[in-house]
C-alpha cells in the first residue's frame, strides 16, 4: 500500500477531538454496563417495568414512585409511558454514543462531520434531560459523575463545530 493510500484512510487527530472521543466512549461504556447490569433483573411486581427497574430505586421500585408521601410521580409515569424496557434504552444509549463517535472522524465522512457532531450533541443532551425526569433528584452517584461527562461532551463538540467553521471563512 502506498503512503498516498495510507494517508487519505487516516488524518491525523487533535487533543481535543482526543478527548471528545475519550468522553464518548466512557459514557457509552456507563450506558452499556448499566443497560447490561439491568438486563438481568427480574420485575419486582405487576407494577414494574418489563426489563428491571431503574438504578437505585430501592427494592425494585421505580423513582419517585408513589411512596409513603403520596405525591404525583413523573418518573413513573415516565417509566410506564417508554415504549422498551429501560434497560434496553440504555443499551441503544451506548450503542448510539459509540457508533456517532466512530463516525464523527472517519475520513471518508468529513463531509457530513458537522450533522453527526449536532446528532451526538442532541444525543447528549437528549439523555441528560431523560436522567433528571426519569430519575429526579434520587441520589445515583453513577448519573451524577455521567452527566457532567456529557455535559463537557456538549460543550467539547460545540468548541470543535465552531472552530472548524471559523477555519472554513478564514
Amino acid at each position: 500500500m502506498s503512503q498516498l493510500t495510507v494517508r487519505r484512510l487516516v488524518s491525523p487527530v487533535n487533543l481535543l477531538q482526543i478527548v471528545i472521543i475519550l468522553l464518548t466512549v466512557i459514557t457509552a461504556l456507563v450506558h452499556l454496563q448499566r443497560g447490561i447490569g439491568m438486563m438481568g433483573a427480574a420485575p419486582a411486581g405487576p407494577s414494574a417495568h418489563p426489563g428491571g427497574s431503574f438504578a437505585g430505586a430501592p427494592g425494585g421500585a421505580h423513582p419517585g414512585g408513589g411512596g409513603r408521601g403520596g405525591g404525583r410521580s413523573l418518573g413513573f409515569s415516565l417509566l410506564a409511558m417508554l415504549p422498551f424496557p429501560l434497560s434496553t434504552l440504555f443499551i441503544l444509549n451506548g450503542v448510539a454514543y459509540l457508533v456517532l463517535g466512530a463516525l464523527l472522524y472517519l475520513p471518508a465522512l468529513k463531509k457530513y462531520r458537522s450533522i453527526i457532531r449536532v446528532l451526538l450533541m442532541v444525543l447528549a443532551a437528549v439523555t441528560i434531560v431523560a436522567y433528571f425526569l426519569i430519575a429526579g433528584t434520587r441520589f445515583n452517584l453513577l448519573g451524577y459523575i455521567d452527566k457532567p461527562v456529557e455535559a463537557l461532551l456538549i460543550i467539547l463538540l460545540f468548541i470543535e463545530g465552531w472552530r472548524s467553521t471559523r477555519v472554513k471563512t478564514a
